[in-house]
């Protein structure tokens, strides 16, 4: 008889190879490679950690750190990436001519640069390498103590779901303004974490796992709003005296942030939905 771990082992596979084919893309410099294989290591990393207390951790645990390290290579290209977008689309709609605005776009560009020298050459090195082989070693997902049972697995998720509603309850009820955002912050990194749980066990669970994961995603897309908006106010506060062009900029970017916080309101109610979450209890 088939234990219900099985498709996870091969929704684990499948990113194995999924890392090994975007590693090969971005650097070959593929438009969008460098987001698309660091949603990969978050994948991975977000099902290693839930899934944890169910592992073999002295296999996985190497794995898990060899990962983080990856993905800080990965993000430090890709936020720039983002910022850099973002700066284009105001000031395509504000014309050009000279102005702060090219401070920040030289400093974002530097930025990007940098990450990529950093990057590259670490894709095509030996400690890469080791990693992807360790990943693919391990063929699917190494169970400490027997295959786990549908119970076992739900409640891995549903401890995952819950952190994600208390970071939500945290936020709502934080009265200072930079509180709220940090644990809107917390929120959004839980909200992943759970996104990718529940999309590990769509052959498990069918559509209770898929409606979870969808609106786990939409929780993560609504607070990626925020998170760019923050991100780019701080790399915005970073450049020394700023002329009118760029506080122009820095005050859309913090009327953008207020909106996408109001926004985020109703994307949670309907997350929040016990047709959502409630098969979890």
């Amino acid at each position: 008889m088939s234990h219900p771990h099985e498709p996870v082992g091969e929704w684990w596979r499948d990113q194995v190879a999924a890392l090994h084919r975007w590693g090969r893309l971005v650097l070959r410099d593929e438009e969008d490679s460098v987001h698309q294989m660091r949603v990969t290591v978050r994948r991975m990393r977000s099902v290693l950690a839930t899934y944890r207390p169910l592992l073999d951790t002295d296999r996985t645990e190497p794995l898990r750190e060899e990962l983080k390290w990856l993905a800080a290579l990965l993000g430090d290209v890709r936020d720039a990436e983002v910022l850099r977008k973002r700066l284009r689309h105001w000031a395509a709609e504000h014309g050009p001519g000279p102005s702060g605005v090219d401070a920040l776009r030289a400093a974002l560009a530097e930025r990007q640069a940098a990450g990529r020298a950093r990057l590259l050459p670490e894709l095509d090195g030996e400690r890469y390498r080791a990693l992807v082989a360790g990943l693919a070693a391990i063929d699917g997902l190494p169970w400490g103590d027997g295959a786990p049972g549908k119970k076992e697995l739900r409640k891995r998720l549903r401890k995952s779901w819950r952190r994600l509603a208390a970071a939500v309850d945290a936020a709502e009820s934080a009265e200072d303004p930079g509180e709220r955002r940090r644990q809107l912050h917390e929120a959004r990194k839980k909200a992943k974490r759970t996104r990718y749980a529940a999309e590990s066990l769509r052959e498990v669970f069918g559509e209770d796992a898929e409606r979870l994961a969808e609106a786990t995603r939409s929780v993560q897309s609504a607070l990626g709003d925020l998170n760019d908006s923050v991100v780019m106010i701080r790399a915005i506060t970073e450049i020394p005296s700023p002329d009118g062009a760029l506080l122009d900029f820095l005050a859309a970017e913090e009327a953008a942030a207020v909106d996408a916080e109001e926004r985020f309101a109703p994307v949670w109610q309907k997350a929040n939905r016990s047709k959502v979450h409630g098969w979890l209890d």
